[in-house]
């Protein structure tokens, strides 16, 4: 028993060692394409696309946590073919939770903010609740460039509609992140490095 736990404690430190450490910055921002489903007023999924645009700016709390500003704006110009275009933009904080590997950051996130909805019909001209919960995944370029090849959310708004003023949405978002300084203090820190 003792020698597989002296062989566990060899193999962990060996692995540990090859890792090269990845600085975690104080900040980063993004800015991506974002694709947004939704759902039509009576809920029944007569689903329609918006398209647009997402940035991000993080807080690095830590190797793991963080807190994050979200601000998107997506539009469509003919729901459905009924001629009736829709803007969405949504502002968001809260918390996020990343787990660091050598070259991938796979994170998770719960946002709470608005949604300003602008469109060419009747409803959604008003203003609203909007919350986010999902998460993505990031491959690093360089030290301070990453690609965030998917990020996918669930998107809830809250805005009239003339049914039941709620629209469950899914988001899926691709871009760039810049990671700017370093974490004052403590020079380069070593994450959770995994093996991918």
């Amino acid at each position: 028993m003792s020698f597989r736990i002296a062989c566990l404690i060899a193999v962990l430190g060996f692995a540990h060692s090859t890792f090269a450490q990845q600085e975690v910055t104080k900040t980063e921002t993004s800015a991506g394409i974002t694709y947004v489903r939704s759902n039509t007023a009576d809920g029944m999924c007569q689903c329609f696309s918006l398209v647009g645009a997402s940035s991000t700016f993080v807080w690095n709390a830590g190797e793991r946590y963080s807190g994050v500003v979200d601000v998107g704006y997506q539009r469509s110009t003919n729901i459905n073919s009924s001629g009736n275009s829709l803007g969405l933009m949504t502002y968001m904080a809260g918390p996020r939770i990343s787990f660091r590997g050598r070259k991938y950051t796979l994170f998770g996130q719960a946002l709470a903010g608005g949604v300003r909805a602008n469109s060419s019909g009747v409803y959604n001209n008003a203003s609203g609740f909007a919350g986010s919960a999902g998460g993505g995944l990031d491959f690093q370029l360089t030290q301070r460039l990453s690609w965030r090849i998917l990020q996918a959310d669930y998107l809830l708004t809250r805005v009239p509609n003339g049914s039941n003023d709620i629209q469950n949405n899914i988001r899926f978002t691709t871009g760039i992140v810049v990671r700017l300084g370093g974490i004052s203090g403590r020079g380069p820190r070593r994450p959770y490095n995994r093996p991918f």
